[in-house]
């Protein structure tokens, strides 16, 4: 009996390592040849009186072809259920018209236009807004709001990630109900909460101020303060409280600092100040008008050549909110080329890669800035910011794989962060 254990494990062996792969037909055929070579040897064993070694060694061949040509066949139907990659959610516009890299404006006399994405979400655009949707994954959308207002509404699924840019803000969102409004003439942002949760992150902020159902944010760049209360969403256009009525404030936070600067606020007015002004004060008072006039005057390239350390801080503030990209950019690297040891000329390559990302439109310019910041403050305050923006650079430039291991270090750094579900999407 050992003999012919020994046999029909030999036989099985080598009819594994020389059988290709089943098909359909193959299978059909070969259990067809078993049944048929298992009544052969019944009939010969009981007509010729078959040794019982023999016999059992050709059962276990025949046996070993079939489970061979059954394995093969269940591979083969395996195979051809491996899950692929989910595509990025779909989107159209309604009630408007889409213009190049998905920016839509929509006239001050025109209706409501309507932004419908494949998984059940969808963004109001208010008359004499104008947006765009900059990107969408699998798990969610990003949109950036440059003017007006949105009424959002992101439908909840599992590990969903959406971003809904307004201004210098970014509104982080996984399931909710939700209006926001940004005024660029005024550098305001509003955020009406209706249900759910969102983290807003951005200048005054810092990277995560939560909001619940029934809160509304408001965020001043001109004097940098930050109100959270309960005052009830606009109607029409209009603010539902009474002129003269005072919201029910939850909870003011005024940051002791101005927007990415190191001096206190100012509260005197702009036009008090005298013709050397502190241009840091000039930013805390919001005057940045006045600091881009004084730039001007004083020649633009002179300035950045010549000014100190907190003067060219304030001149890249200024400008960036003011929406001139131009003296900004130039105002950031100079200040990294002569202080490029301070923490300053770290902040300035973090804003450098977003002016890259949302100004240039350029993924390779942005991911190096990115790279810097994260080598040179790796602990810093936009480490968080600078890994998630790169990782869905990285995602969308050169594909799901290349970003995987981004996505880890960022679970891994930051778990909890605004950019954890689509982290966890893209680790997979």
């Amino acid at each position: 009996m050992d003999d012919a254990r020994t046999t029909a494990g030999r036989i099985g062996g080598l009819i594994r390592a020389t059988t290709p792969a089943a098909s359909l037909q193959q299978y059909l055929e070969g259990r067809a040849r078993l049944i048929a070579a298992v009544d052969k040897m019944r009939s010969v064993r009981t007509g010729l009186g078959l040794r019982p070694w023999m016999a059992v060694a050709f059962a276990a061949a025949s046996i070993a072809v079939a489970i061979f040509l059954v394995r093969g066949r269940l591979h083969a139907l395996s195979a051809s259920f491996v899950p692929t990659p989910a595509a990025p959610i779909t989107w159209r516009l309604e009630n408007g018209t889409v213009g190049a890299q998905g920016y839509v404006s929509i006239p001050a006399d025109a209706p409501r236009a309507h932004l419908v994405f494949g998984d059940g979400s969808d963004v109001l655009l208010s008359p004499g807004s104008r947006g765009r949707v900059a990107a969408t994954t699998a798990v969610g959308a990003e949109v950036v709001l440059e003017q007006g207002r949105a009424r959002v509404r992101v439908a909840h699924r599992d590990r969903t990630s959406w971003v809904v840019d307004a201004g210098p803000f970014a509104v982080h969102v996984t399931g909710t109900d939700f209006l926001v409004a940004w005024g660029a003439d005024t550098e305001t942002l509003d955020v009406w909460m209706r249900s759910g949760r969102v983290v807003v992150g951005g200048p005054v902020l810092g990277d995560s101020q939560p909001l619940i159902a029934g809160q509304h944010l408001r965020a001043r760049l001109h004097d940098a303060t930050v109100i959270i209360d309960a005052a009830p969403e606009p109607v029409d256009g209009v603010a539902s409280t009474s002129p003269g009525q005072e919201p029910v404030v939850a909870g003011v936070v005024r940051p002791t600092h101005a927007p990415f600067t190191n001096a206190p606020p100012n509260t005197s007015t702009a036009g008090s100040s005298g013709p050397t002004s502190s241009w840091s004060k000039l930013v805390a008072a919001g005057d940045f008008a006045r600091v881009l006039q004084e730039a001007e005057a004083e020649g633009v390239g002179r300035a950045i050549r010549a000014r100190p350390l907190a003067d060219l801080r304030a001149l890249g503030d200024a400008a960036r909110y003011a929406n001139n990209a131009s003296t900004a950019k130039k105002a950031y690297l100079s200040l990294r080329s002569r202080f490029g040891a301070g923490s300053d000329a770290r902040t300035a390559a973090f804003l450098l890669g977003r002016f890259a990302e949302e100004q240039d439109h350029s993924s390779d310019d942005a991911i190096r800035w990115y790279d810097r910041y994260l080598a040179e403050a790796p602990g810093g305050e936009f480490a968080g910011n600078a890994l998630g923006r790169k990782m869905l650079l990285v995602a969308r430039s050169q594909g799901r794989d290349a970003a995987k291991s981004l996505a880890e270090r960022y679970l891994q750094r930051f778990p909890g962060g605004p950019y954890e579900a689509a982290a966890h999407d893209l680790s997979q």
